[in-house]
């Protein structure tokens, strides 16, 4: 994939450190390419979590329109059961 934005940040002595750390413990070439695959793994997991949320909101969505459809034979039913009475 073609990179076409920069960002720029400071990081002291020991951040840069740690950071050539990890990336040596990786088998990544660089501390950049260990900046950049460690945020794309991050966007990544929040995205796969909103994806997540979002099928757990139409799963309760799902569940509700049956639980109002239940409810509305329910109250016909007895509706229907108060007029036979009278």
């Amino acid at each position: 994939m073609r990179k076409s934005h920069t960002i720029s940040l400071r990081l002291s002595e020991q951040e840069f450190e740690a950071l050539k750390s990890l990336r040596s413990e990786g088998s990544l070439r660089s501390v950049s390419e260990f900046v950049r695959e460690t945020m794309s793994r991050a966007i990544f997991e929040k995205c796969q979590e909103k994806r997540n949320l979002e099928t757990i909101v139409q799963e309760i969505d799902g569940r509700l329109r049956v639980l109002d459809t239940e409810v509305a034979r329910i109250s016909r039913f007895l509706a229907d059961r108060e007029q036979e009475g009278t």
